[in-house]
């Protein structure tokens, strides 16, 4: 019997057309188990914004950018003059009253030896860019689609070389615009006169603000700071340190007594002292008090003339201890409250005396 085509080719077919029955069939079937790696956002695209292939980076990661945690890619180009280091999924920062983002936000300031604004509760995300030992850093923080916050941080070491600079610089103005990107819809809250001098004071600390409540660690501690706004005391304070008498500190301790019914005095109203020993500044007040697990500390600036008092409250939980250590506790925390007030003070003097 004649046949067209010899057995070894129809079984050699049968078996292609079943492999690739089979592959077409498997393909789907991994796309379902493992889904697809989700693109690189825009701002951490290395090969689109640098014009260059990623390398490895021979520098190690600096101590403060690691703190972020392991990044999801480290990518380096230009003979290890431009860096991008993006870190896709933040971890929560335990033990603080800060969020994520802004525990995030003061590291990667850190890492780029920056001074930053403190984080806003309204921010949905915020860039930085600042220049250090020569070598131009653009950065930033921000809330993914899906809730989790990310950060990136580019670094360029510009080259010697003018014409090589001058290429450079095209791609790094690229880098620029998509890190700046963010900030159109996240504007800075106006400033008061308080916040200012609070930002000075706290300056390098982890930090952020809601609202009129600003919140910052100091010490390993949490500290709140809330506002009272101007106002007028109970009794009358005076502006110069010459005439602030001690009788006005006793009437005045003895009407916090009774508004605090419950409070341990552990600083009483007392008067401030000067940045500088001998200074001309303006009076300032400050008293500590603990109710409870919550410590709290208030200072008081009168204005010249008919202004008013600026009362800024710092209020500070204590953790659940046995007494003896609850009062160790309170009183060192009570010693860090009145030294956060008196750097207030102090920032106070700076600006406005």
């Amino acid at each position: 019997m004649n046949q067209l085509f010899p057995p070894t080719i129809t079984v050699s077919r049968i078996v292609l057309g079943a492999a690739i029955a089979l592959a077409a069939t498997a393909q789907p079937a991994r796309a379902a188990g493992k889904p697809a790696t989700p693109a690189l956002p825009a701002v951490a695209d290395f090969e689109r914004l640098s014009g260059s292939r990623a390398g490895a980076c021979q520098a190690p990661l600096d101590a403060p950018l690691a703190a972020l945690g392991a990044p999801a890619l480290r990518q380096c180009a230009w003979s290890q003059r431009v860096d991008m280091v993006y870190w896709e999924d933040i971890p929560d920062a335990p033990n603080t009253c800060l969020s994520t983002a802004a525990i995030a936000w003061h590291r990667l300031g850190a890492g780029a030896h920056a001074v930053l604004r403190p984080w806003s509760g309204g921010w949905s995300g915020q860039s930085l860019q600042v220049q250090y030992n020569g070598v131009e850093q653009a950065g930033m923080v921000w809330r993914q689609a899906d809730g989790r916050w990310s950060a990136v941080l580019w670094r360029w070491r510009p080259s010697d070389r003018l014409p090589t600079r001058q290429w450079q610089l095209g791609h790094w103005k690229e880098v620029l615009a998509a890190v700046r990107a963010i900030d159109a819809a996240n504007p800075a809250p106006a400033r008061t006169p308080l916040m200012t001098v609070w930002m000075d004071a706290t300056n390098g600390k982890p930090r952020a603000f809601d609202g009129d409540s600003w919140r910052w660690v100091s010490e390993g501690a949490c500290l709140g700071l809330r506002s009272a706004g101007l106002g007028q005391a109970q009794l009358h304070l005076p502006y110069s340190r010459d005439d602030a008498r001690l009788e006005q500190r006793s009437a005045m301790q003895v009407l916090l007594a009774r508004r605090f019914p419950a409070a341990e005095w552990l600083r009483p109203f007392t008067l401030v002292e000067p940045a500088i020993s001998g200074d001309r500044t303006g009076a300032k007040f400050l008293a500590v008090w603990k109710e409870g697990s919550l410590m709290q500390g208030q200072l008081w600036i009168p204005l010249k003339g008919e202004g008013g008092i600026v009362r800024a409250r710092v209020a500070s939980d204590l953790p659940p201890l046995e007494a003896a250590r609850t009062q160790e506790l309170a009183r060192s925390r009570a010693s860090l409250i009145e030294r956060e007030l008196g750097r207030l003070a102090h920032a106070w003097e700076a600006r406005h005396e």
